[in-house]
């Protein structure tokens, strides 16, 4: 059974798309944007900042944007049963909203050249509007956010095609959500589009995904609310695309309500047989990490990640100067899905995995998330992390991609998607299920069932 979504078949008709006259060449335009303005990104101590206050947390003076605290985690999932950690708290809900518009027949997504100064491509497609209340209520002073009413409640004309709260990075943020959503404006209806922005069809945004850094993580997550389907399925099975008509089947193969009830159960019991207690403490009570005027980071030098603070120059953002905390992880990192042709279909090995910053403890993650910086020997490396070597004739995806470079530094991260024989035998553990593309985006929206990391992923397969 294929569940209605607003927008299936035409979403599945861009994607088929991979030029468009609007913008011939997705990449040259990110080029010149980004030689269009200039950028200085300059690391300085945390005590350095001003109206940052370190003190038991690292706040601004005005109490906006966000803080960082420690964080006490106990929990009975994974090796380690306790541990401390600094953690990003920023309550504010913000808005991820892409706008959509069929143009010559075929929808297409306006989309931001955006600078972030975490990010090591500094300039990437974002979605129309990545904005939380402080922003866009210009607390910095800064310059209106462009396209912000097409996502407000009343806005007449527009045409919902995907909005929920979704999660952030669990184990860098706690409780962290933001309001995901794609709007399509009539047909007829006059967007302006400013300087740094773009309209894009899926096929050219998903050839920026496949090389890489060139889609940022605000957008991928967007993206991987979009569903497959309809009469544009036909079409792309009868072209010799392979992998790729592999996907959008595994987009349709949801069987029945009996399926998505049945991996809603299991989640459910899932959560319940994990244990996750966590307590917010003072930056000071944290065992094993150091908080000086320079950074909060780990005795053990190189493990997990530091809060430093940037000094940021960038003439094209709202504010053209300001100064900020950054978390800098340990290089290295990489997410991973295994798929396989399982009873006709391919399907994606996910794992229920609990991290400290979910709001409901767990939720669906990628088969593979390795962090080099968490693991302190052989007994902490996650389950299968073996297939991150697998032959190159088995990946069908290998591409970095950058995390939030508005609250990350030089957070990229490997996306790997392999695909498995149909004859290779895999043991998981309890906590591993296969799903096809199609159950994972309808858990993905219902909220709060698929972390961000794979959503990540999910985008790289549009």
């Amino acid at each position: 059974m294929q569940p209605e979504v607003y927008g299936a078949d035409d979403f599945l008709a861009s994607a088929m798309v991979s030029q468009s006259p609007l913008t011939p060449d997705a990449g040259a335009f990110l080029k010149e944007r980004e030689v269009s303005a200039s950028y200085d990104v300059e690391r300085v101590p945390l005590a350095s900042l001003p109206n940052w206050h370190l003190g038991d947390r690292l706040n601004r003076a005005d109490g906006r944007f966000f803080t960082v605290e420690g964080l006490s985690v106990r929990t009975d999932f994974g090796p380690v049963p306790h541990w401390s950690q600094p953690i990003i708290v920023q309550p504010e809900i913000g808005i991820l909203g892409i706008l959509a518009k069929r143009i010559d027949g075929v929808l297409h997504f306006l989309m931001q050249a955006k600078m972030e100064p975490g990010n090591t491509t500094f300039v990437q497609y974002a979605a129309t509007v990545q904005a939380t209340p402080s922003n866009y209520q210009r607390v910095h002073g800064g310059r209106a956010t462009p396209y912000l009413d097409y996502f407000l409640q009343g806005r007449r004309g527009r045409r919902i095609l995907f909005d929920q709260l979704l999660s952030e990075h669990g184990f860098w943020y706690l409780y962290k959500r933001n309001r995901n959503m794609i709007v399509e404006v009539p047909e007829d209806e006059d967007v302006p589009v400013h300087s740094d922005f773009t309209w894009l069809t899926l096929g050219q945004l998903r050839q920026q995904l496949a090389q890489g850094n060139g889609v940022n993580m605000n957008a991928r997550t967007v993206l991987s609310g979009i569903a497959y389907g309809g009469a544009a399925l036909d079409r792309l099975a009868a072209r010799p695309d392979g992998f790729h008509a592999e996907l959008v089947t595994s987009h349709q193969a949801l069987r029945s309500d009996d399926d998505l009830a049945g991996a809603l159960t299991w989640l459910i019991d899932q959560k319940a047989t994990y244990s996750l207690d966590v307590r917010r403490t003072s930056l000071r009570e944290m065992d094993e990490w150091i908080v000086d005027d320079d950074s909060v980071r780990h005795r053990d030098d190189g493990r997990y990640f530091e809060i430093n603070g940037v000094s940021v120059q960038a003439t094209s953002r709202e504010v053209g100067a300001w100064s900020q905390a950054m978390l800098e992880p340990a290089p290295g990192n990489t997410v991973a899905l295994i798929c396989q042709r399982r009873a006709g279909v391919l399907q994606f090995l996910v794992q229920a995995t609990v991290q400290p910053g979910l709001t409901d403890r767990l939720e669906l993650g990628p088969t593979v998330q390795f962090a080099p910086g968490y693991h302190r020997g052989p007994q902490d490396i996650p389950p299968l992390a073996q297939y991150l070597d697998a032959p190159a004739s088995w990946n069908r995806l290998k591409a970095i991609q950058s995390e939030d470079g508005g609250r990350f530094a030089k957070a990229d991260t490997l996306h790997q998607v392999i695909e498995l024989p149909e004859d290779h035998t895999l043991e998981a553990p309890a906590n591993y299920r296969w799903m096809t593309l199609g159950l994972l985006n309808r858990m993905t929206r219902f909220g709060y069932h698929v972390n961000v990391e794979a959503r990540s992923l999910a985008a790289c397969l549009l």
